[in-house]
């Protein structure tokens, strides 16, 4: 309690950066739906995944997922995204009391469009596990202080989850002009690095949102953790060779990553 009191005197500079990161996020959704992929894709890997036709396919979110994690580092960064989601259902009711709900129901009509009932049943019942979570920290500690702590949570979740893709090697079109993924070194770093560190902070923000990597942990903790194998989507194993391929093969190596590859390079 006395961290929480100590963190309200930074309040309005907690609200200002809130602000500004709420924002980028926002303008990054609103780029990868409105700009050519040409224009996206160079700055931002895999960009089309905050895209809601992609967002609702839940084998090419997870071979995504699995393909820019691969290190202990990136799993560890990115294994707050339950909490993340607890966190944003505290600001959406600090919103309006009807948003959590709205937000609930998205995540039901998600579920369906991804089309695999053992899936959406675990899906849903952590959205209201989330949901009640957040409910139960508002109680606790107060709506004000609740809301206050959880954007300080996930704008330091999305820092966190940022610097760990450091330790990852760098996916195609960043350092180079093919679909291979390489090494940063002191011979391929360029300007695009840091803008894309800038914009993947951004993006990793926005990663905690309900509807964004929960649905791909989901999909991995009701495979490997309940042993309930999926009824329409790629069992978790195949997940992970997919990508392993995709890895060391290139983008080539899956018709759905070879399609994004030339939708970014015009063909060339």
């Amino acid at each position: 309690m006395q961290f929480i009191h100590w963190l309200t005197g930074f309040e309005e500079t907690i609200n200002l950066i809130w602000t500004i990161t709420l924002i980028a996020m926002v303008t990054l959704y609103a780029w990868c739906n409105l700009f050519p992929d040409r224009l996206v894709g160079p700055f931002l890997p895999l960009h089309n995944v905050f895209k809601p036709q992609t967002n609702i396919d839940l084998d090419y979110q997870s071979i995504g997922y699995a393909l820019l994690h691969t290190t202990w580092v990136t799993r560890i960064t990115h294994a707050t995204v339950i909490l993340d989601a607890l966190l944003w259902f505290v600001v959406f009711q600090s919103w309006h009391p009807s948003l959590p709900y709205i937000a609930l129901g998205l995540m039901a009509v998600q579920s369906v469009f991804i089309g695999d009932k053992k899936f959406g049943f675990f899906f849903l019942l952590m959205g209201i596990a989330t949901l009640a979570g957040a409910s139960a920290l508002i109680a606790w500690l107060g709506m004000a202080e609740a809301a206050l702590i959880a954007k300080v949570i996930l704008m330091l979740g999305g820092l966190m989850r940022m610097l760990g893709h450091s330790a990852e090697p760098i996916p195609p079109l960043l350092v180079n002009d093919t679909d291979q993924f390489t090494r940063l070194s002191a011979d391929n770093v360029n300007w695009k690095v840091p803008l894309a560190s800038l914009i993947g902070y951004a993006g990793e923000f926005g990663s905690g949102l309900p509807n964004r990597i929960l649905p791909v942990h989901v999909n991995y903790l009701y495979q490997t953790l309940f042993r309930v194998k999926p009824q329409a989507t790629l069992a978790w194993p195949e997940v992970e060779r997919t990508a392993r391929k995709v890895l060391t093969g290139g983008y080539t190596k899956l018709e759905a990553l070879e399609r994004y590859y030339r939708s970014v390079t015009k063909g060339k």
